[in-house]
């Protein structure tokens, strides 16, 4: 996990800038807070260019794959000393540099970190519809021609294994995946972090000024139903879509909030699998905000590391995502 950070934040110095920030002196209300010294830093990986979907996707699954590995090798070493523990009857020792070695491996744990994006269109299905989305479907997906945004490349279909069923990723959204052990956080499992992360996106959606010259927030009046999601004009339309996957407590997946989406890609469809469900962006509700996808997902972290009772998180920017596939 280690080498593969460095890769990401030190390595590629041409394309990676990175800051970090303290959040000790400002005042909010946590959900959660770290119970584990590895929780204490949150890393933002912020791609500030429009990539393909499944590229996004390959890098989150590393970074989940790393914490897997790392859970499996702990796991593996408790295996072995309950055996080795079992078989001499509690009259075997280890010598102290191997005590020493075994103690750095388990307590061994990767820092959070949050991918933010910007996707070419892509239709995602959740695992509800995996067994049956029909080929018929799928083309409909594919060949759908937006209303405005009339020049970008043609959508494509991916299956994935977070929860829910189809959704939209393309230009002018912001798709956060969230990679974290829940067991590091204090009294947090899944249905929380859910919860932690729709409050997140309501409070960005609230404090976000409107433009960087401006001191007025868009103070968007969110708020959740009894659907998964974030939503406006008190749950009649939606713009925020929540779907996480949880595997031996690392999440993956998160969130996608409507910054200027062109609507069509999904009111076209029935999303999410609620029928008659408008969707919204914040363009469509703050005609006159001079925001994006990059400026969302910034605020957003912040929100969310407010939110998990991190005092310090670190932003890396990655301007060519072609950078972490060449590296060795």
């Amino acid at each position: 996990m280690s080498r593969y950070i460095q890769q990401i934040a030190y390595k590629s110095l041409n394309v990676c800038k990175r800051r970090s920030f303290n959040t000790h002196s400002l005042t909010f209300k946590e959900m959660t807070h770290p119970i584990k010294s590895s929780a204490r830093t949150l890393r933002h990986l912020q791609f500030t260019q429009r990539i393909l979907f499944q590229e996004g996707l390959e890098v989150q699954e590393k970074l989940v794959r790393a914490n897997l590995d790392i859970k499996d090798i702990q796991s593996k070493i408790e295996r072995k000393l309950i055996q080795f523990d079992e078989e001499y009857k509690g009259t075997a020792t280890i010598n102290d540099s191997e005590k020493r070695i075994l103690d750095n491996v388990m307590t061994m744990k990767p820092n959070p970190i949050v991918l933010t994006f910007e996707f070419e269109p892509t239709y995602t299905g959740g695992k509800r519809i995996k067994k049956t989305m029909t080929p018929s479907q799928i083309a409909a997906y594919e060949s759908f021609i937006p209303e405005i945004q009339k020049n970008n490349p043609k959508p494509k279909f991916v299956q994935v294994e977070r929860g829910g069923q189809v959704t939209f990723h393309g230009p002018g959204q912001v798709v956060i995946y969230i990679i974290l052990d829940l067991k590091t956080f204090y009294n947090f499992p899944a249905k929380c972090f859910v919860s932690c992360i729709e409050r997140a996106t309501i409070e960005t959606l609230k404090n976000t000024k409107m433009s960087n010259d401006s001191s007025e927030p868009l103070n968007l009046d969110a708020s959740t139903t009894k659907e998964t999601g974030v939503w406006v004009e008190n749950g009649k339309k939606k713009i925020a879509s929540v779907g996480i996957h949880v595997r031996r407590s690392i999440t993956s997946h998160g969130v996608a909030i409507n910054v200027d989406t062109d609507l069509s890609y999904m009111n076209n469809f029935e999303m999410c699998g609620l029928k008659n469900t408008p969707t919204t962006s914040i363009k469509e509700q703050r005609p006159n905000a001079v925001v994006d996808a990059q400026s969302i997902a910034i605020n957003f972290v912040k929100e969310m590391t407010k939110l998990l009772g991190i005092k310090t998180l670190e932003r890396m920017q990655i301007d060519d995502i072609g950078s972490l596939k060449n590296s060795p």
